[in-house]
Formats: structure tokens, C-alpha cells, sequence
């Protein structure tokens, strides 16, 4: 998923401010998509040099000037392609890259750090769960969030039952000198 992508079904909804999709994203997205105002405002520049966004500035005459960023038919035709065209989930995942290191560990500090990771994850299903719902389809994004942590937070509990009973460590390959 690309920033610019989502920023253009944000603006897909209404012409929105840097603040306003900053906002956005933090409130309806945030389980699936967050992005700081150093990200958002570079990734606009790029779309507006696409021709996917134009903006209109607002504000008064003196002072800072704000920018209201509107989607172009363009930008529309990207974004359905974008839709449209197959995704995997995001490859890069730190929790898992952390349980890929958990020979470093000894057996009992591997088993308290998979349940640490649980305790971790069944915290934000419960944050995910207590927040307000967002809109439409987000909803369903948020859902299916819930659901893949839920499922992640079930595998790390087994695990560390295995780590304590001494089955889910797989044989450590020997090392060529």
C-alpha cells in the first residue's frame, strides 16, 4: 500500500488540508495506515506534480497560508486503478521478524517475550475495539484488522506454550568453519 494511494481515498470523500487528512488518518485509519506531516505533505507534492491532486490556497492575506488539496479526474482513474489491481498484506512485519530471532533468547525468556507480544497485541484489539467505528468500508479495514491480530495474538500464545514445553524451538542448524 502507498501513502499517496490512500491520500487519494481521502480526497476521494472531499478536498481536505494536509492537518485535515493528518486527522483522518489517525482517526479512521489508524489500524490499518498511519503517516506523520512529513510524510503527507512530500506524498501530496508528488501527487500535485502527477496531476492527481490540484490545491487552492486559503488563509488570510497575511500569516500562513493553508492548502486545500482536491482530487482530479485523473487521480480518480488512479485510485480505481489502484483498487482494483490485486495486494498482498505488507511483507514487513516486526513482530514476526522478532519471533524469527527468538534463538537468542534462553527457552523461559522466549516464552515471556511471546507473551509479552500477546499481552501487546490483545491491548490494541482491545484500543481497536473501544474506539469509535469509522465510516463504511473502514470499518470492514478495521474488522479485518482485529481479525488478523486476533489471529497472530492466538499463534503467539501457542507458541510460548510450545517454548515451555519444549516442542516449537525447531533443531539449530550447525555452523560451516
Amino acid at each position: 500500500m502507498s501513502l499517496p494511494h490512500v491520500l487519494l481515498g481521502l480526497l476521494f470523500e472531499s478536498p481536505a488540508t494536509g492537518y485535515e487528512l493528518e486527522r483522518s488518518l489517525r482517526e479512521e485509519l489508524a489500524p490499518v495506515w498511519g503517516a506523520e506531516f512529513s510524510q503527507i505533505y512530500p506524498a501530496l507534492a508528488r501527487l500535485r506534480r502527477a496531476g492527481f491532486v490540484v490545491l487552492r490556497v486559503l488563509g488570510p492575506r497575511r500569516g500562513p497560508r493553508r492548502y486545500r488539496y482536491r482530487l482530479t479526474a485523473t487521480g480518480k482513474r488512479e485510485l480505481k486503478r489502484w483498487i482494483a489491481e490485486p495486494g498482498l498484506p505488507r511483507l514487513r512485519d516486526e513482530a514476526l521478524a522478532r519471533v524469527a530471532f527468538l534463538d537468542v533468547l534462553a527457552p523461559a525468556e522466549r516464552r515471556e517475550a511471546l507473551l509479552l507480544q500477546e499481552r501487546s497485541i490483545a491491548d490494541e484489539i482491545h484500543s481497536l475495539r473501544a474506539a469509535p467505528a469509522p465510516r463504511g468500508f473502514r470499518s470492514l479495514a478495521r474488522r479485518g484488522t482485529i481479525e488478523k491480530l486476533e489471529a497472530v495474538r492466538r499463534w503467539l500464545h501457542a507458541l510460548a506454550h510450545e517454548t515451555a514445553a519444549g516442542v516449537a524451538a525447531p533443531p539449530r542448524a550447525s555452523k560451516k568453519k
